[in-house]
């Protein structure tokens, strides 16, 4: 009868030790937050209204266009 009750708080125990331990080893399933989209676009320093998909020179003042970058949020996201 002591064989049993010893037997099976070792049991117990040792089922314990695994149940705990493998939570632990799960750090290769990491969640990572959304990646953010760059859109590029190219304005005048003198003219922010004036915009173009690529570089070029200002219709009004004739100034080289220079690049802007702006950050989307990644359409996926869950609110």
């Amino acid at each position: 009868m002591k064989k049993n009750i010893t037997l099976t708080i070792l049991t117990i125990i040792m089922f314990l030790s695994v149940s705990c331990n493998s939570g632990s080893q799960k750090t290769g399933n990491k969640v990572l937050p959304p990646q953010e989209k760059l859109q590029a676009y190219y304005t005048c320093p003198m003219h922010p209204e004036v915009q173009s998909n690529e570089p070029g020179k200002c219709p009004k003042c004739g100034m080289d266009l220079v690049k802007k970058e702006i950050t989307l949020p990644d359409s996926t996201k869950k609110n």
